[in-house]
C-alpha cells in the first residue's frame, strides 16, 4: 500500500465523515478513488476542501436554505390560519374597511362642523352675554361630538359567523366606552374661562 492511497477508513477519520459518506462523495466526484477501495489521500482532502469551499461560496451568493425556507412557509402558513380564524370571529378587521370607516366618520364630522355657522348665526346674534354665546356654541359643538360617538357605520361580515362575535372582545359599543370618549370633551370645554372677549 502506497502513502499516496488509503484505505477509505483512514479517509473518513481523516475527513471526519463517515465511510458512506465518503463513498457518496467519491460516486459525485469530489474525492478521486484509486483502484481496490483505496483512495489517493492528496486529491480526497484537495477534493474534500475544494467541496467545502464551493458549498460556502453557494451560501454566501444566496442559494436558498431549502430548511430555513420550509420552517419560514410553515410559520407564514400558520400566520395566515390565525388571521382568517380571528376574522371569522370578527376579532380582526379588514384595512380596507377600517379606512372606509375613518372615511365615513371624517366626511361626517365635516358635513357637520361646516354647517355649525350657519345653524348658530342667528341664535349667536339674539345672545344677551359672551358666556351665553360661549355655552350655545358649546352645546353645538357637543351634539355633533355625541352624533358622533356612536356613528352608524358597519363592517361587511360572512353571514355564516355572525353569531359567533363577542362584542366585549369585538370593540361593541358599552355606556362606559362613551362615557370615556366624553371625559376629555367635558374637562376641555368645560374648563377655566379665556380672560378674552370676543
Amino acid at each position: 500500500m502506497s502513502a499516496a492511497t488509503q484505505s477509505i477508513g483512514v479517509i473518513a477519520k481523516l475527513l471526519d465523515l463517515s465511510e458512506r459518506r465518503v463513498q457518496q462523495l467519491s460516486r459525485e466526484g469530489v474525492i478521486p478513488k484509486a483502484e481496490r477501495g483505496q483512495y489517493d489521500l492528496i486529491g480526497s482532502v484537495r477534493g474534500y476542501v475544494r467541496y467545502l469551499r464551493d458549498q460556502a461560496l453557494k451560501a454566501q451568493a444566496g442559494a436558498p436554505d431549502y430548511a430555513a425556507e420550509r420552517v419560514r412557509f410553515i410559520r407564514a402558513r400558520a400566520d395566515l390560519a390565525e388571521m382568517e380564524a380571528k376574522e371569522k370571529r370578527r376579532s380582526l378587521i379588514a384595512a380596507d374597511q377600517v379606512e372606509a370607516a375613518w372615511i365615513a366618520v371624517l366626511a361626517l364630522l365635516r358635513t357637520r362642523l361646516l354647517a355649525l355657522p350657519d345653524r348658530l348665526a342667528p341664535q349667536v346674534f339674539e345672545q344677551s352675554t359672551v358666556g351665553d354665546t360661549r355655552n350655545l356654541i358649546r352645546a353645538a359643538i357637543r351634539e355633533v361630538l355625541d352624533d358622533l360617538a356612536e356613528p352608524d357605520i358597519e363592517f361587511k361580515t360572512d353571514p355564516d359567523i355572525d353569531g359567533l362575535s363577542d362584542p366585549e372582545t369585538d370593540g361593541g359599543k358599552g355606556t362606559s366606552g362613551s362615557e370615556t370618549t366624553a371625559g376629555p370633551d367635558d374637562q376641555r370645554l368645560g374648563g377655566p374661562e379665556p380672560a378674552a372677549e370676543f
